[in-house]
């Protein structure tokens, strides 16, 4: 079934949801559809967008340019996939472990203050507490800094304030840095979700999934039953507008980010996905764990659908690589015997040419004689002569010796 979408249409659609949504919805990969926009002449949003939206950030929306080489796209959807045995397994297993989590025995323990830590988790946090005593130390400088007077000021700075200045301009978000992390949260908060993520790991485990910290990722892995998820936490943040003083002393606006103590729940299966769960007015985070893995368990038949996808995309793949080879080795047996045709033809053609010039001395050489005969001048130097010839002849005939070749194929 063909679907046309044109280039106005496209450019909301990319805008308006994360792409690989959008993938679903038309049946195509990443790249499939990235063509398309490339081919409309559509700017999509770039790395990192989506991520900044959900964080409450202020994003710029690209404008759509004016010329295209098309304004349209006819895009063909294919059929939805005929759900297998393995997905109503899958079907069956979700509902399960959905009632599970729904079982009010089965409520994941919540620990404040937990005197045990997960093992994946204990080195979190004791870079995190280290990094809190920073910041800590870097807001008292901080603090001691804005109560000197001007002149002194001028003169210098506390090393620690710049600390506190780049911890303050990146959220108020530990740990202040660029890079991938499993938390980004505030001194407020970051106890607090250091013990929900404990209680999540812990969970995990019973729930047969080995928790691992992947560091230089920068993600908190669960992996088991089937699939393997990445998960990370963040605190929501909020933009405000405060008057801040410039170099030469006028006042300006700056915006800035202020933590709001709302933590979220990340988990991410590849390929782009992501699942959130954020706390709210009704519930915090800590009283969501098993909504949480609820969420978690839905991420995990997702993999499972998509293992099976992939597998049987490599059978098929594995299928055509096969014809492909078959196609290849006849080809390849086919030039090979035009080769050898050729090769015998070029032979036979040298040979006919060959006697042709030995049948050419044969009959010089009789002429020869005749005219020696003619004439009584049949010399001994002559017969010499002869016989060198029809030597000469007989070398270059390749009959006889074809003859034989033929003769002895067995």
């Amino acid at each position: 079934m063909w679907q046309t979408v044109t280039r106005e249409q496209l450019y909301e659609q990319v805008w308006s949801v994360p792409i690989w949504t959008l993938c679903e919805q038309y049946g195509l990969s990443d790249n499939g559809l990235r063509k398309v926009c490339r081919r409309l002449n559509v700017p999509v949003p770039k790395r990192g967008y989506w991520a900044k939206v959900e964080a409450g950030k202020k994003v710029r929306k690209a404008a759509l340019p004016e010329d295209a080489e098309q304004s349209v796209a006819h895009i063909r959807v294919g059929p939805k996939p005929v759900p297998t045995e393995a997905d109503d397994q899958d079907d069956a297993w979700l509902k399960a472990r959905e009632a599970f989590e729904a079982d009010l025995a089965n409520r994941v323990e919540f620990v404040e203050k937990p005197r045990r830590w997960h093992p994946a988790i204990a080195p979190l946090r004791e870079s995190l507490e280290e990094e809190a005593k920073k910041i800590e130390a870097a807001r008292k400088a901080n603090d001691q800094y804005e109560k000197w007077p001007e002149s002194r000021k001028q003169r210098e700075m506390p090393p620690d304030r710049w600390a506190w200045l780049w911890y303050e301009r990146a959220g108020q978000l530990m740990p202040a840095t660029h890079h991938a992390r499993v938390v980004r949260l505030s001194l407020a908060e970051f106890r607090r979700g250091l013990a929900i993520l404990n209680a999540v790991a812990v969970a995990a485990s019973k729930r047969r999934f080995e928790v691992t910290l992947d560091e230089k990722k920068g993600r908190l892995v669960l992996e088991g039953n089937g699939g393997r998820l990445d998960v990370r936490m963040s605190e929501k943040t909020e933009q405000k507008t405060r008057k801040v003083k410039r170099y030469d002393g006028k006042m300006e606006d700056e915006q800035y980010r202020v933590p709001t103590g709302v933590l979220r729940l990340y988990v991410e299966r590849g390929y782009g996905k992501v699942w959130t769960l954020e706390e709210n007015a009704e519930a915090r985070l800590e009283a969501k764990l098993n909504a949480f893995f609820a969420g978690v368990w839905k991420q995990v038949k997702f993999c499972r659908q998509r293992a099976r996808e992939e597998e049987a995309e490599a059978q098929r793949r594995a299928v055509l690589a096969a014809e492909r080879a078959e196609i290849e080795r006849r080809e390849a047996e086919e030039a090979a015997r035009r080769e050898e045709e050729r090769k015998r033809r070029e032979a036979l053609l040298g040979e006919v040419a060959s006697w042709r010039r030995a049948a050419e001395i044969r009959a010089y050489v009789g002429a020869m004689r005749a005219e020696a005969e003619s004439r009584q001048m049949l010399t001994a130097e002559l017969l010499a002569w002869e016989a060198w010839a029809k030597g000469v002849a007989g070398e270059m005939d390749p009959v006889p010796a074809r003859v034989v070749r033929i003769s002895t194929i067995t």
